[in-house]
C-alpha cells in the first residue's frame, strides 16, 4: 500500500502544479450565460482550453463580478468575441 500511495501523491502534486498556471480561452462569443440560483452562481459556455471544460463558473463573491458579468452579457448579446483567463 505504501508503494502505491507515494506515486499517487506525486502524481496529484504534479497535476495540481500544472493547474496553478492561468489558462486563456480562445476568442469566442459567450454562449448560455446564466445565473443558476439565488446565490448568484453564474456559468457561461466558452471554448474548452487545456484540461478545462467548456463551462466556466463565475463566483458571485469575486470582487469584479459585476464588471465581468456585464462584459460577458454585452459580448453575448452583441455577438462580440471575448477571451477569458481562468
Amino acid at each position: 500500500m505504501k508503494k502505491l500511495l507515494l506515486p499517487l501523491l506525486l502524481a496529484s502534486g504534479f497535476s495540481y502544479a500544472g493547474m496553478s498556471t492561468p489558462g486563456t480561452t480562445t476568442a469566442a462569443v459567450p454562449v448560455n450565460l446564466h445565473i443558476v440560483n439565488s446565490n448568484g452562481d453564474t456559468y457561461v459556455q466558452l471554448p474548452a482550453t487545456g484540461c478545462s471544460t467548456s463551462v466556466y463558473y463565475l463566483s458571485p463573491s469575486h470582487k469584479k463580478y459585476d464588471a465581468i458579468f456585464s462584459v460577458l452579457l454585452t459580448a453575448q448579446t452583441t455577438g462580440k468575441k471575448v477571451r477569458v483567463k481562468f
